[in-house]
């Protein structure tokens, strides 16, 4: 039996388990040393006995794993002698070269490690059965002395026996037997005796490359009279090598290919590959410029390993050709060419069209289809070739044609353009209001001469035939049990030629109708909030028992139908503005329809809000300044008592209506609301003595920031140098102002005193460059303070 190994066995391994190795199978690749250098394989015995001068006539085969006695030794006062036996196979390796095989044992137990190592190795004849010392194996040769590479003792031993395996090889023989004894008169002294593990031969080898096979030019397999359409071909080979590692790679293996031109073998070019573990694929492409249109060429490819190479293959012959055929003609008589209306044919009445390539002598085909290029067809000898194609629709087709030389160039795309006209009958819904499993009648008129009748069916039903009168008309009557129909209808001529089908879709609507006298559902504003109304459902299907409904999407509810099928619910909505509501019936047996979705808008009862110095949606006002906000009711609105109003961030308050229902409130706002840049409002609900509260009015406006106006004579627009001093002048535009509250760069806060006339004067010094800023607000005695005015400044680096 054969293993492998990937690198040398460390001996202090074989001293201790060489037997568990020895026995372990598969081959691997020697790394450390190029991979292409063969394989290495441990090669343990198919045989391993020894025989006894004592029991002459006996054989002794040893199982695997046990130590085999070398030499002398006494058991129950008896004297033994021994001498070891090893057969290998060498099937594997015919007709390789053996580069090195070694012989790697050990010693289990030494009699004397005092007295030298006199251990032979002798080559013998195979036995035909398991030796015995009286019936043993005529010997050929000395092959050498196994020693000990290390003192120690018991040693691990080794030897080259590479000689002896590279003879019987050569010599064609089968197996090698190796006979283990010790040298001359000391076999017979006990002194001398051992015991050694069953050894094992590290034998590397090497069969060359197979010859390179499935030769292909651009994707072709070689073959007599190979055509190619192109002056940059790949040719492509396939490498093998018998030198496999179990089910992994063996040798690594490079391809050369050699190509010339028929009528001038001198002018031949050779590349080697890279390299590449076998089995592999090797492709080398043409360089452009060295092949020519009509030139006629062939190439060659052969194997090596680092070892060895295989012989040149078989000669791959190729003719060049370029020359792309002419864009093919198209020609339909059942399908003329053109956009016409209403065109020819109809779908499932199959056409006839004709290929051809003027000026082509050597088209070996078309390719074609409705939506590419994509099938393709042979031509006669005349380079013609006629396709039969059906049409599935109606309407405007196109048909993609290519013609394809027998080198497979192909020519330029035709576009062969037609129309396929509709012979789908006409279908006429004579019920086109009817209920769901109500009886409607369709009217079925042909769009083809001498109509015979019709193949329909609903939906998925079974197909049914209908006669035509002598119009070629006819009528059906269907019942559909579900909303969503297709009616699939197709005439018959009297040949027995069908129609495309007309496919005649039609809903049967189930959804409920609803309606409402206080809400009309046409984009009306209806009654206002809090008034009550009613909302009525009528059915679209029969046996309608129920109807589930919800509105603005919330939970949904159910209402029973009354004996005509029709229901109503009540509403008092609590909001203004825009509603909906979802419905759908049930009948008793369970069948829902289609829900309905309506809007619907409810008109608001929300009070008017007016105020002349803080305006709706504009600015006005101002920090300190008194606004008056006049509330008056909506001119749906009886009966208001009194407004309930907030601004934001105040608390809610109540003002009294008076005799005409209006109502006026004042209000001071003291600060300037930076974070929402000025902008503030007011809601705004009316009450009556009942205490029913309307939807709130919402009012927003904004105050008028009255910042204060900043200006300096030093530090302008132009910019000043680092080091300038100058002063800041900041005028009020808050009446009442006493101070201004400054602040230079997002720093401290400083207050100074406002004059007479309003302004004030600071003074400030630039410490360094580039971006400045002075932020200023004025306040007034009683705290009220205006917006902030920035004022950016510039200092020049």
């Amino acid at each position: 039996m054969s293993t492998a190994r990937r690198r040398r066995v460390p001996r202090r391994l074989l001293g201790t388990g060489l037997a568990a190795l020895l026995t372990t199978t598969g081959a691997l690749a020697v790394t450390g040393q190029p991979a292409a250098a063969g394989v290495t394989r441990w090669v343990t015995p198919t045989s391993v006995s020894y025989t006894d001068a004592r029991q002459p006539t006996e054989a002794f085969p040893v199982a695997v794993g046990e130590a085999l006695p070398v030499g002398t030794w006494e058991a129950a006062g008896d004297k033994h002698t021994a001498r070891a036996y090893f057969t290998f196979d060498l099937t594997p390796y015919r007709g390789k070269e053996i580069i090195s095989a070694g012989l790697q044992t050990s010693e289990t137990s030494v009699d004397d490690c005092t007295k030298p190592r006199e251990l032979e190795l002798w080559r013998t004849d195979t036995p035909a059965a398991t030796p015995t010392w009286a019936n043993a194996p005529a010997v050929r040769e000395k092959v050498g002395d196994l020693g000990g590479t290390v003192t120690r003792c018991p040693a691990y031993l080794e030897m080259l026996v590479t000689a002896a395996v590279q003879r019987a090889v050569a010599e064609g023989r089968d197996s090698l037997t190796l006979m283990a004894r010790i040298a001359g008169d000391h076999e017979e002294a006990k002194h001398f005796g051992r015991r050694i593990e069953q050894p094992a031969i590290s034998l590397k080898a090497n069969a060359a490359p197979e010859v390179p096979g499935k030769l292909t030019v651009s994707g072709l397999a070689c073959a007599e009279g190979l055509r190619i359409g192109t002056t940059t071909p790949t040719f492509s080979a396939e490498v093998t090598d018998p030198d496999k590692v179990d089910d992994f790679v063996g040798d690594q293996v490079t391809a050369t290919f050699a190509w010339w031109p028929v009528d001038q073998p001198a002018e031949r070019t050779e590349w080697t590959s890279y390299t590449r573990y076998a089995p592999a694929r090797f492709d080398y492409s043409v360089p452009p410029g060295l092949l020519v249109h009509d030139g006629t060429y062939a190439f060659t490819v052969k194997a090596a390993d680092q070892q060895a190479g295989s012989d040149w293959s078989p000669e791959c012959r190729f003719t060049v050709d370029t020359k792309v055929p002419p864009a093919p003609t198209v020609t339909s008589t059942e399908y003329p060419a053109g956009w016409a209306f209403p065109g020819h044919g109809g779908p499932g009445i199959p056409g006839r069209f004709t290929f051809t390539a003027p000026g082509a002598d050597d088209v070996a085909g078309y390719r074609w289809g409705p939506s590419g290029a994509t099938t393709y067809v042979a031509a006669d000898t005349s380079g013609t070739a006629t396709i039969t194609w059906t049409p599935t629709d109606y309407g405007l087709k196109r048909l993609y044609v290519q013609a394809v030389d027998r080198t497979g160039n192909r020519s330029p795309l035709t576009t062969y353009q037609f129309t396929v006209r509709n012979t789908a009958p006409t279908v006429t819904d004579g019920n086109p209001d009817g209920r769901l499993g109500q009886a409607r009648q369709f009217t079925l008129a042909p769009n083809m001469t001498d109509v015979v009748e019709y193949v329909w069916r609903l939906n998925e039903g079974a197909e049914q035939t209908v006669p035509a009168d002598a119009e070629g008309r006819a009528t059906v009557q269907v019942t559909p049990g579900v909303a969503a129909n297709t009616l699939h209808v197709r005439s018959r001529t009297r040949d027995g030629q069908l129609s495309g089908d007309a496919g005649y879709r039609f809903t049967v609507r189930t959804e409920p109708t609803v309606s409402s006298v206080q809400w009309p559902l046409d984009g009306t504003v209806g009654a206002p909030v809090g008034s009550e109304g009613s909302f009525v459902f009528t059915p679209a299907m029969d046996g309608v028992t129920e109807y589930v409904y919800s509105f603005d999407y919330g939970e949904q509810e159910t209402v029973a139908a009354g004996a005509d099928g029709t229901a109503t619910v009540r509403y008092t909505p609590t909001a203004a503005y825009q509603h909906s509501i979802q419905v759908f019936s049930r009948t008793g047996d369970g069948v829902e329809s289609a829900a309905a979705y309506r809007s619907f808008e409810v008109a608001s009862l929300a009070p008017d809000v007016e105020s002349a110095v803080y305006p709706r949606n504009t600015t006005g006002g101002g920090p300190g300044v008194t606004g008056t906000f006049t509330f008056r009711p909506s001119p749906g609105s009886n009966g208001v008592t009194s407004y309930v109003y907030t601004f934001r961030g105040e608390p809610e308050r109540t003002v009294a209506a008076g005799p005409d229902g209006s109502a006026t409130v004042e209000w001071t706002p003291t600060t300037f609301d930076e974070a929402w840049g000025g902008w503030n409002s007011v809601q705004v609900s009316a009450r009556t003595a009942a205490g029913a509260s309307t939807d709130a009015q919402y009012y927003s406006f904004r105050i008028d920031p009255k910042s204060p106006m900043v200006t300096s004579d030093v530090f302008g627009w132009q910019g000043a140098p680092v080091g300038t001093t100058g002063d800041f002048v900041f005028t009020a535009q808050l009446a009442g102002t006493v101070e201004f509250v400054y602040s230079f760069d997002g720093g401290p806060e400083r207050t100074v005193a406002a004059d007479e006339a309003g302004t004030a004067r600071v003074s400030w010094t630039a410490d360094s460059a580039y971006s400045h800023n002075v932020t200023v607000r004025s306040r007034t005695a009683t705290g009220v303070s205006s917006g902030a005015a920035p004022y950016n400044i510039w200092i020049d680096g």
